[in-house]
């Protein structure tokens, strides 16, 4: 074998190491998003009781605000009145979904500026996702 081809089989490896770096690196969001998505929660994804001793946190409307790739700001996630409207507002710079994990509601891809309403009628919890990036919540209704 000459010397270059030595070269062009050694730089075909090179391609090979990159494109798989590069597929592996776009496919890690997809998988974290499958994994923390679907993973096992108390409720297994649908709505449960909640508990009558928790204070509501957002008034009617409540508002959440989707930034920095967030459900708003609260890290416990959001606790309302049976009755209350939610609002998801997408201040971020790029789109988003609220959907329920059991599939209650689910809003259309919010673009920047957009929002989604839903109202809760019943006590419980209920988990939420976007499906475009790996983003969770929570909504917990009280009577």
């Amino acid at each position: 074998m000459s010397q270059s081809q030595t070269v062009n089989v050694k730089v075909k490896y090179v391609w090979v190491i990159v494109v798989v770096f590069l597929v592996l690196l776009t496919t890690a969001p997809i998988v974290y998003y499958v994994s923390s998505s679907y993973a096992p929660v108390s409720s297994g994804g649908v709505a449960t009781p909640a508990s009558t001793g928790t204070a509501p946190n957002c008034g009617n409307p409540c508002t959440i605000s989707i930034v920095n790739s967030q459900f708003g700001t609260n890290p416990t996630g959001t606790v309302i009145k049976a009755g209350t409207t939610v609002i998801w507002v997408n201040n971020d710079g790029t789109q988003h979904t609220s959907t329920s994990n059991s599939g209650i509601w689910g809003s259309p891809i919010l673009n920047p500026g957009q929002s989604f309403k839903f109202t809760f009628t019943s006590p419980g919890t209920y988990p939420y996702h976007c499906e475009i990036h790996p983003m969770v919540g929570v909504i917990t209704v009280v009577s």
